[in-house]
């Protein structure tokens, strides 16, 4: 039993998210930083657009991955004889995704703004340490 609870407990942490308010803050220290270091952190944008005389760098991510399923089955049987019953609930893929819109005024960060699941924006944000 001890070790079922470790099970749960184990897979509930690994379900952990990160609060909006954390990927705001992570996005925001990269506010004044060259649009260059940025690019050498996060790689070249899916897409690029300059509105108003501002540059917008545009990142765009998905990851596919499983949900998790709770199997449930009844079995029995006599002699040589043997049946069972079982269904799944959950699972399937999953697909999360992430979009990043930087605007860049005079070639350095304005402003970032994020849509999209907040676990995997965090993923895919690197701190800009060093990076100025």
């Amino acid at each position: 039993m001890k070790k079922w609870a470790f099970l749960m407990a184990l897979g509930l942490g690994a379900c952990t998210s990160v609060p909006p308010e954390g990927v705001d803050a992570r996005m925001h220290q990269w506010q004044g930083y060259s649009a260059e270091a940025l690019m050498d952190k996060w790689g070249v944008p899916a897409q690029t657009n300059k509105v108003e005389g501002q540059d917008w760098l545009i990142y765009r991510d998905t990851k596919t991955g499983s949900k998790p399923s709770i199997g449930i089955g009844v079995g029995g049987g006599s002699g040589n004889v043997f049946g069972s019953l079982g269904t799944v609930f959950g699972g399937g893929p999953s697909v999360d995704g992430c979009t990043r819109q930087v605007v860049v005024v005079d070639g350095k960060v304005s402003q970032i703004r994020w849509q999209g699941d907040p676990k995997l924006c965090w993923e895919l944000t690197p701190s800009p340490t060093g990076s100025q």
